[in-house]
């Protein structure tokens, strides 16, 4: 029940769904002490957690990396304010790897309490539920996707994971799900070829229940819901894939594909599950002046764009919907240092976002967004 508000006061529902879910994890924490209702509401309301994630635009969203053995943020980690980005109140034994990011939720794999894991928790609420790898067949090489939706499935997460295998000319791949709800591995009958291919599929994102695996030239995807499976090839230009550095992540629900390349920079999003629309573009010749942190760059020739790719090897980590991230180090400079940058859609213009924390791969960098929400816990099956 809403507690009594005065007239002057502002409705509860407005409270409930704009203004709370979209404040960041410190200041959120203190407003569990205004009342025993506001409490409830931000530790264990369902509705409310949903609404954290669902905020598109809120002020706790951002992303999350590994480095040196512990959980990074950018592009404003002290705003961010998980209480132990160490993850020491899961007790890991050995190095931890960031499989990927749903919801609020990150899946980790690695040692726990001395045994080897897989680990789904929040760390907002320092939260676990922990699955046993024993006695499971292992594949060559692997990549999981988890399934949490607080809206439509507060109570249960799905881990889906890929096994995969050579044929022919490229990859197979199968999927081994599991259900929180049940505790069982299950082995889906669909099966995905990806001819052609000699990288492994990575970078597992999750999108209205179904998981995407960036696949050199395509998308790999598993509906977990109808046990479906396929591919989507990326977008193209002028009829040809462009070769460059690309990002897969999440946005408002929906996947997005960054690319850069040597012409510029440019965001998709897939609308659908099917069709890719084009939402910004631009040039590297309008952000050239922004790239002066290494002295005695200079820029000759036809195609000052083209330079400036092969010199500065941008890579995109990330988009929140205003701004593109990517990373830049100087192949030509002895100062090897890795640099975040953020292009504004709308103003067109460049920001230096600072230097970012070693030991980081951009194909791990994950959306992530400060959440309430409860942990699902591993349940028997009924029989």
């Amino acid at each position: 029940m809403a507690p009594p508000t005065k007239d002057r006061d502002l409705p509860y529902h407005l409270i409930h769904t704009h203004l709370l879910p979209r404040l960041p994890y410190k200041t959120l924490n203190r407003f569990k002490c205004v009342s025993k209702s506001f409490n409830s509401l931000i530790t264990a309301d369902a509705q409310f957690a949903a609404d954290q994630v669902c905020s598109a635009h809120a002020s706790s969203g951002c992303f999350v990396y590994m480095s040196n053995c512990c959980l990074s943020f950018f592009p404003d980690p002290a705003f961010v304010g998980v209480p132990d980005p160490s993850l020491g109140f899961l007790n890991p034994s050995s190095t931890v790897k960031l499989v990927t990011s749903t919801n609020g939720l990150l899946l980790l794999c690695g040692k726990f309490n001395g045994e080897k894991a897989i680990c789904v928790c929040n760390p907002a609420t320092r939260e676990a539920a922990f699955v046993s790898n024993n006695g499971r067949e292992k594949s060559y090489r692997s990549e999981m996707g988890l399934v949490y939706d607080p809206q439509q499935s507060p109570h249960r997460f799905i881990i889906v994971e890929l096994l995969l295998h050579n044929y022919g000319y490229g990859l197979q791949y199968r999927f081994d799900v599991f259900l929180s709800d049940t505790s069982e591995w299950n082995r889906s009958r669909q099966t995905v070829c990806i001819d052609g291919s000699i990288v492994a599929a990575s970078k597992p994102v999750c999108a209205n229940g179904v998981i995407y695996w960036s696949c050199s030239k395509c998308l790999m995807w598993y509906d977990t819901e109808a046990d479906l499976a396929g591919s989507i090839t990326l977008p193209v230009i002028e009829g040809k894939v462009v070769e460059g550095q690309t990002h897969t992540g999440i946005y408002d629900g929906d996947v997005v594909y960054c690319r850069t390349w040597d012409d510029g920079i440019e965001v998709w999003r897939l609308t659908g599950g099917s069709r890719w629309d084009r939402l910004h573009g631009a040039s590297w010749d309008s952000m050239i002046g922004a790239f002066d942190f290494c002295h005695g760059m200079r820029l000759r020739g036809k195609s000052q764009s083209e330079m400036f790719f092969k010199r500065w090897s941008p890579q995109p980590v990330g988009f929140d919907g205003r701004f593109v991230y990517f990373k830049v180090v100087n192949l030509k400079c002895r100062d090897k240092r890795e640099r975040v940058f953020g292009w504004d859609c709308d103003k067109g213009r460049v920001e230096d976002k600072g230097e970012v924390a070693g030991g980081w791969c951009p194909d791990n960098v994950f959306n992530y967004v400060n959440s309430m929400a409860r942990v699902p816990p591993i349940l028997s099956a009924i029989s």
